[in-house]
């Protein structure tokens, strides 16, 4: 399932912004990892480009409840990196592209997609005290059959999948630094979505949100920090469906919680949320409750590691009800087992509960996957999996079985 994160005058301005300062800025390259894909030396540029390729078969394309078609499917995945740094900045502009070409189309259906994100980075420390960081991305992507907006039968009449533009602007100011009694972070963002076919269907689903944060961290061991979290998003959504109570909310959540580091560049997370939702139609009603998040990252063995994620939060609807209530579980388990052969065995359960729907809809929801990989050579990871997806719901022609077996390589210079 792909839920993946519109352009407007200002978005273009900012990123023609960023791209006009990273080009403008003296920097050194930063070296590429021994045993990672290698980069090419452009002045002060490191230039990663990466490639993959896939062949995949699925049993059920449409995600149907009943009669299943099933098609080969194979991907081209391109990707280009492109890092300059300067001492302990770094600034990056990224391109990641999927094509997909179906074997078989039900109904002269046009099932190929061509999904196309820009990004750029950018990390900045102006002390150990002051680091800001900035985000940027526009993303042309669409939404797989039977999911999204066209989930059951809609998925089945609409000719090709629906398609949206997003765009994404983000950034974060760190104030003090682990050393310090507490440090601050402050993180602001906004993300705009628009849908680009089927409108009559998909327009009142365009929308945008603001969200703004801050989170305070008090050390209580060397690794080891508890935060105090404060989290605002306003959601809008312009083109409402006539005559039908407008979905405009404002999120106020408070956490707390504790992070501890693994790693130097990698940490764990535990938080418990009180989240209020207040709609700004009286019409739909309020909620508020508990949620949490949880990423659990542990590595029993130096071949082993093992992730834990967990989370309860509100989703914005897709059709039905007010928003939903979300709850999943994943753990992903990656072993190598020697320098060149790896495996990934991954697991989610889900529980969606759509709030006010007419039908009290909820759906449980199963996915299974494993991955093994051989790294051929440094340039070259031949991989093989499988996955099993699976979706029970309460309403007619919502539930759904799918199983996915795939086969890739990808490369690097």
């Amino acid at each position: 399932m792909r839920d993946r994160f519109s352009d407007s005058a200002g978005f273009a301005r900012a990123l023609a912004a960023f791209v006009f300062a990273l080009h403008s800025t003296q920097s050194t390259l930063a070296a590429a990892p021994p045993d990672g894909p290698a980069a090419i030396e452009a002045g002060p540029f490191a230039i990663t480009p990466t490639a993959g390729v896939e062949t995949r078969h699925r049993d059920n394309i449409y995600l149907q409840q009943d009669n299943g078609t099933d098609s080969w499917i194979y991907l081209a995945r391109p990707t280009l990196n492109v890092l300059a740094q300067d001492r302990n900045n770094t600034y990056q502009l990224n391109y990641q592209g999927e094509a997909a070409w179906y074997q078989v189309s039900r109904h002269n259906d046009d099932n190929d997609y061509f999904d196309n994100t820009i990004s750029g980075e950018a990390h900045m420390e102006f002390s150990e005290r002051w680091i800001a960081e900035g985000f940027v991305s526009w993303a042309a992507l669409h939404e797989d059959r039977g999911t999204g907006l066209s989930e059951g039968l809609i998925g089945e009449v609409l000719p090709k999948p629906i398609e949206y533009d997003q765009g994404d602007v983000a950034g974060s100011l760190q104030l003090g630094s682990q050393d310090d009694v507490g440090w601050l972070l402050l993180k602001a963002g906004y993300m705009e979505r628009q849908y680009q076919n089927f409108k009559e269907l998909t327009r009142p689903r365009d929308r945008d949100e603001t969200t703004l944060d801050a989170t305070f961290f008090h050390p209580v061991a060397p690794k080891t920090d508890i935060l105090a979290q404060y989290t605002f998003k306003r959601i809008h959504y312009p083109n409402p469906f006539e005559d039908i109570a407008q979905l405009d909310s404002d999120e106020n959540t408070v956490s707390l919680g504790a992070q501890w580091e693994i790693t130097p560049n990698l940490t764990s997370t535990a938080k418990a949320s009180y989240i209020d939702k207040d709609f700004k139609d009286s019409s739909r009603a309020d909620w508020d409750g508990l949620g949490w998040t949880l990423e659990l990252l542990m590595q029993p063995r130096e071949q082993d590691t093992i992730l834990v994620t967990s989370t309860r939060h509100p989703e914005e609807t897709t059709l039905q009800g007010n928003f939903i209530k979300r709850e999943v579980f994943t753990a992903t388990w990656t072993h190598q087992w020697s320098d060149r052969v790896y495996s990934e065995l991954g697991g989610l359960l889900g529980q969606d509960n759509y709030a006010q729907s007419f039908d009290n809809r909820e759906d449980d929801i199963f996915n299974a996957s494993l991955k093994v990989g051989y790294e051929f050579r440094r340039w070259v990871n031949v991989y093989t999996g499988y996955a099993y997806d699976r979706k029970n719901s309460n309403v007619e022609n919502l539930s759904y079985r799918d199983y996915v077996f795939n086969l890739g390589v990808e490369f690097s210079l």
